[in-house]
């Protein structure tokens, strides 16, 4: 079935669509689902739907009205809550470490650069269990001028070589190189963060992609918010306390982060050299961001 309606909504696409942020729930088969976006394509309506337990996302045919979410205890609900706690840095808020076990991320921001980090990609299922979890926070820009690329790792998911979960690092991804973090980024005065999620949300959808519930603020630069906004949009922000370029050092419960994009190859080169020297230790990145325990 979601094969089915992912593929209508796609065929829908060349004809218009609304495609919204919503919030209430569902009952299907006796089970509550979190509902945070309508799509309508020609009549055709759609939700997209959020396991509460597992945290998987899906689209299903809106055949019945939402209602008020009882289930607010549930996992996703308790990590919502979670990511947007106070202190608000400027830098790197939201869930950045957990309890065990290592989570693997790459970003994929605009790049002026050809190609992608493929090494890095190939080295992961060639050396670790298959499917390896992985999350890409990606972005419009990126996917639009490296689109060979962008297949690629589609193509690898297909086979059962990457466990793909697909994040939200915004489509546009503006950014000053001489302004203060302060102005820049998601901070920038020309931003619209909701246009800034959607059209990220709309390009994946496009390109045949389910977009999960985990967002990454380009450059981890936020305020409370754009932190905040981004909860009401049924969004978790997704920080990292071992971001390899900065020299970071992974330990059990990390969030790594490397860019999949060429622009930080240094981070790509030491962690490729680390996994070499201590492959016991990078065994465990068998978690991927829907699995783990969570710790703020």
């Amino acid at each position: 079935m979601k094969k089915v309606l992912l593929l209508t909504v796609l065929v829908s696409l060349a004809f218009g669509f609304s495609y919204k942020p919503i919030s209430g729930c569902i009952n299907l088969k006796g089970k509550e689902y979190v509902v945070i976006r309508s799509l309508i394509n020609s009549n055709k309506k759609y939700y997209l739907i959020v396991n509460e337990e597992s945290l998987n996302t899906n689209f299903t045919s809106q055949e019945q009205n939402l209602s008020r979410c009882t289930n607010l205890n549930s996992r996703y609900f308790k990590l919502l809550n979670r990511s947007i706690e106070p202190p608000f840095p400027l830098q790197n808020d939201g869930i950045t470490h957990f309890s065990s076990g290592i989570v693997l991320t790459t970003d994929l921001c605009p790049s002026s650069k050809n190609g992608f980090e493929d090494r890095l990609y190939n080295y992961l299922f060639t050396k670790l269990q298959n499917p390896v979890p992985i999350t890409l926070f990606i972005t419009k820009r990126w996917i639009q001028k490296h689109q060979i690329a962008f297949n690629q790792l589609k193509q690898w998911q297909k086979e059962g070589k990457l466990d793909i979960t697909w994040g939200n690092h915004t489509a546009y991804h503006i950014y000053h190189p001489k302004l203060k973090f302060s102005n820049n980024f998601v901070l920038s005065k020309e931003e619209n963060l909701p246009k800034d999620i959607l059209d990220l949300e709309i390009e994946l959808i496009k390109n045949g992609i389910t977009p999960s519930i985990f967002f990454r603020f380009p450059g981890l630069v936020s305020n409370k918010k754009a932190i905040e906004m981004v909860k009401s949009f049924g969004l978790i922000t997704i920080g990292s306390n071992a971001w390899i370029a900065k020299g970071e050092d992974v330990k059990s419960g990390s969030i790594i982060l490397l860019h999949g994009n060429k622009n930080e190859p240094k981070g790509v080169d030491i962690f490729l050299k680390n996994m070499e020297n201590n492959r016991t230790f990078f065994d465990i990145i068998s978690k991927n961001l829907k699995d783990i325990k969570w710790q703020k």
